[in-house]
């Protein structure tokens, strides 16, 4: 890893489509956008790639048959409708040319309510299933983002073992606590070959700056982090209250570059815009060092 040049990884998709006017009802979220609306996820995955990202994750938190079924589609419906929104998102992805595709997965239900965790049996379905198809659309880098339970974790570690590369990104609820209450040693003591960076997203800056040293300090891997912009978490619809302005943004960042991350961005409630801030302040600093 080039340590004064890390990777950019997308800005939020969920608020950004809002922003566009699509509606995003839930229990699918974004999923449908895939296929209702391509146009606007290829557009905003473009947007991100002009502005600087190096990653690009698929437009796919909510493309299960789990979240389908919560829809109340049958059984084979929800999961023909699943895989198919997750390949369009797949092909979308791939078609702005990213230097690296993401396949995204999260928590099987809310991730900002953790106890929602439905059990062993339904996450091994749902994290197998989708694995499968990711291997299936050619995907071989798979970022496991805003996981906030420990038993959720370790299920869907497992379910990646045929993907070359993971990525594991938490949402905590302080310097010691993953949002679900368990301890984040627990996790610092994953001994996983194939992940490969750890990260933190869909936290506060605030909340990010305060556990950032502890989080460095803890672990071997490579680490990562992309905050949201709220001064509160997005409500469980993904709508945002008010969030931090540019030069807060701007500052924190360059902080977080200080410390060297090997992945940087921003999550829920950012845009473009914010990831051409990164890659400016990272130019600057690569211009500082020569």
């Amino acid at each position: 890893m080039n340590i004064d040049s890390p990777l950019i990884i997308n800005g939020a998709m969920g608020t950004q489509l809002i922003s566009h006017g699509v509606k995003l009802p839930l229990p699918l979220w974004s999923a449908q956008a895939n296929v209702e609306e391509p146009q606007i996820v290829r557009s905003i995955h473009k947007d991100y790639v002009e502005a600087g990202a190096d990653i690009i994750t698929t437009n796919t938190f909510r493309t299960t048959t789990w979240s389908y079924r919560r829809a109340e589609y049958s059984p084979k419906r929800a999961c023909r409708k699943a895989k198919d929104s997750l390949m369009k998102a797949i092909d979308l992805a791939r078609s702005v040319n990213p230097k690296i595709l993401a396949g995204s997965i999260t928590s099987i239900n809310d991730c900002y309510e953790p106890d929602e965790y439905p059990g062993k049996s339904i996450a091994e379905d749902s994290y197998g299933e989708t694995i499968e198809w990711f291997i299936e659309g050619g995907v071989d880098t798979v970022l496991l983002e805003t996981m906030g339970h420990l038993n959720e974790i370790n299920i869907a570690l497992e379910a990646t073992k045929n993907i070359p590369t993971v990525w594991l990104s938490l949402i905590i609820n302080d310097r010691d606590h993953l949002l679900s209450g368990h301890q984040l040693s627990e996790i610092y003591a994953l001994k996983i070959e194939r992940l490969t960076c750890l990260m933190l997203n869909c936290n506060t800056v605030r909340l990010t700056s305060e556990a950032l040293d502890s989080f460095i300090d803890n672990k071997i891997l490579d680490w990562g982090i992309y905050p949201n912009l709220g001064l509160t978490q997005p409500e469980i619809d993904g709508e945002m209250g008010e969030i931090i302005d540019d030069e807060t943004f701007k500052n924190s960042m360059f902080k977080y570059l200080e410390k060297t991350p090997y992945i940087i961005g921003a999550c829920c409630g950012s845009t473009p815009n914010h990831i051409r801030i990164i890659k400016d302040l990272i130019i600057k600093k690569i211009n500082l060092l020569d």
